[in-house]
């Protein structure tokens, strides 16, 4: 198994800093704390592991702002990348759309509103769409791979094809 990474993305590398740093503070801690740990329990008459209670008392707030830090540097560097994704995802979807016809673009409308699933019967009472126009339409649509049809009892539901409706009904 090869595993490759690529260096050419700041991010990536940043991300690849802080995993070692966390597996080196992994490796060094506890180290430190064996060295650090007192052997006898009073010096000067004062309890060396009460005063080691109250040190690690003192970090948790460090502890929990690193947390924080960490969390917020996490959460900027996936938000850019999703920010990316969501702008190709509209660029993409808006080229879709373009490839519509005007009434092809009503009926992709209401299987949006519908959250991609609607009866073809549904489709006929769009305004200025009737039986015929709604039937030829959607046989069109389906040439294209826009949408899927399945027979209902005596009517169609009609759906939208499984990729594009992630991707359509995430752009809203």
């Amino acid at each position: 198994m090869e595993v490759k990474i690529d260096f050419s993305n700041k991010q990536t590398i940043s991300g690849f800093i802080i995993l070692l740093s966390i597996i080196g503070l992994a490796f060094y801690l506890p180290d430190l704390i064996l060295q650090t740990n007192p052997t006898v329990c009073t010096i000067n008459g004062v309890c060396e592991h009460e005063q080691r209670l109250n040190l690690l008392t003192e970090m948790v707030p460090v502890f929990i702002l690193a947390g924080i830090v960490i969390g917020a540097a996490v959460f900027f560097f996936m938000s850019s990348r999703l920010d990316t994704q969501q702008k190709d995802l509209k660029k993409v979807t808006d080229a879709l759309v373009q490839f519509l016809g005007k009434d092809e673009k009503l009926v992709v409308q209401k299987l949006l509103e519908n959250d991609g699933k609607v009866l073809q019967a549904e489709v006929s009472h769009i305004e200025g769409i009737g039986k015929l126009k709604s039937h030829r339409i959607i046989q069109r649509l389906m040439d294209r791979g826009v949408i899927e049809r399945e027979t209902y009892g005596k009517t169609n539901i009609i759906k939208l094809n499984p990729g594009l409706k992630d991707t359509l009904l995430s752009k809203k």
